[in-house]
């Protein structure tokens, strides 16, 4: 399994047509292959849509892709809104869910980390052994490593029903022992996000 996360920057103001414009289109677009989720920023860089692909492969993705666009089912007509456009193929850890239908939002983090190379498998079996505990303080949408597009970066999703509960959370990490100590060097550079979900995202 891998995720396609696109992210686009839209032009200040478009966020409303561009919803409008993918809705339209997203019934069609699921029949070749369901969408994951679709979250817009809240909080961060502003001004950006993610939509996350799940695929069996690269190969099950590019005939996706082909066959919508053969049929007229996909893209969006959002051309007009657009300022930049980003591809980035993820690879779900062991512990990352598998992309599901849930309702543990609005409100979701994405908090991404660039390791330098070969230290993200020296973190992974800490956090294995403390999701667990993490979890029970707010749900774990997904947890991944870049594969294609900028390399060497972990990303992990989290749900909350509000920020409030993102900060009693937070609050709550020293007595689970989170952040998890690994034998991995830190981060080299850190990056996080606040997203909310679109009404036809199956995330949300």
């Amino acid at each position: 399994m891998i995720y396609e996360f696109r992210t686009y920057q839209i032009k200040a103001g478009s966020l409303p047509n561009v919803l409008e414009k993918f809705d339209e289109k997203i019934e069609g677009r699921n029949e070749i292959s369901k969408i994951g989720a679709f979250w817009y920023t809240e909080i961060g860089q502003l001004n950006q849509i993610i939509h996350v692909w799940p695929y069996e492969n690269i190969d099950h993705r590019n005939k996706s892709r082909k066959e919508a666009v053969e049929k007229n089912l996909w893209p969006p007509d959002t051309s007009n809104y657009m300022v930049k456009m980003n591809s980035e193929i993820w690879n779900p850890v062991s512990f990352s869910p598998r992309f599901s239908e849930r309702k543990i939002g609005p409100f979701f983090e994405m908090r991404i980390y660039t390791f330098e190379p070969d230290q993200i498998d020296k973190m992974l079996p800490a956090w294995e052994e403390k999701i667990e505990a993490r979890s029970k303080l707010a749900p774990l949408v997904g947890a991944f490593v870049s594969d294609i597009g900028d390399v060497n970066k972990f990303m992990h999703i989290w749900g909350y029903e509000s920020l409030q509960h993102r900060t009693e959370a937070r609050e709550k990490f020293s007595s689970i022992g989170w952040p998890p100590k690994s034998k991995a060097n830190p981060p080299i550079f850190m990056e996080n996000k606040i997203v909310m979900a679109s009404n036809f995202s199956p995330i949300k």
